[in-house]
């Protein structure tokens, strides 16, 4: 019963530590979101903001969920593995004792001990990939989104080129630095 206790714990710490990560990242979102719609109409980057709201959400519940399978796997693994390590000290304690009906019974669950622990490694391995590659995907929409909302706070007024360079108002040209004089 404990270790039924001990799983439901870990995961709700584990989804709490996941929820917890990505609160300031909501409030970021849901920050830019919150203009003025009194127009009626929603700005195309609104809708971007939308849709990325929409991805950091889904990213973030699956994050949590291969997190959590993640430690629990780990987990399971290390149990697993101590369980390996009493069976071989009994094998041993019971071959010292010329016991070897015991000896072999505890060789035996250690064979197929050592089988569970294999394969709870290699689901570790497997939600730890996924986990990182899902951890690069929310720094990526993460990125996109302070990116949308730098472009929303640019001040109105910016001349954009087709060579991706930017010139805003009030800005000085190399010619009207210290040391330019006029007429002179």
């Amino acid at each position: 019963m404990s270790f039924f206790k001990r799983e439901q714990n870990m995961t709700n710490s584990d989804y709490g530590i996941t929820s917890r990560e990505a609160v300031d990242l909501k409030q970021l979102a849901n920050k830019c979101m919150d203009g003025d719609y009194s127009s009626g109409e929603a700005e195309a980057g609104d809708e971007v903001l939308l849709q990325l709201q929409v991805q950091l959400d889904d990213t973030e519940r699956e994050l949590a969920e291969r997190i959590a399978l993640e430690r629990k796997f780990k987990q399971l693994y290390v149990e697993q593995q101590a369980y390996v390590n009493r069976r071989i000290r009994q094998a041993h304690m019971a071959a010292i004792a010329y016991q070897e009906d015991y000896a072999r019974r505890a060789l035996s669950e250690k064979r197929s001990a050592e089988a569970k622990m294999k394969e709870y490694l290699a689901s570790y391995e497997l939600y730890k990939a996924e986990a990182e590659q899902l951890r690069n995907q929310f720094a990526h929409l993460l990125g996109q989104l302070e990116t949308v909302e730098q472009e929303r706070r640019q001040p109105g007024g910016r001349t954009e080129y087709g060579d991706g360079s930017v010139s805003m108002p009030g800005s000085q040209s190399s010619l009207s630095g210290t040391g330019y004089t006029d007429g002179g």
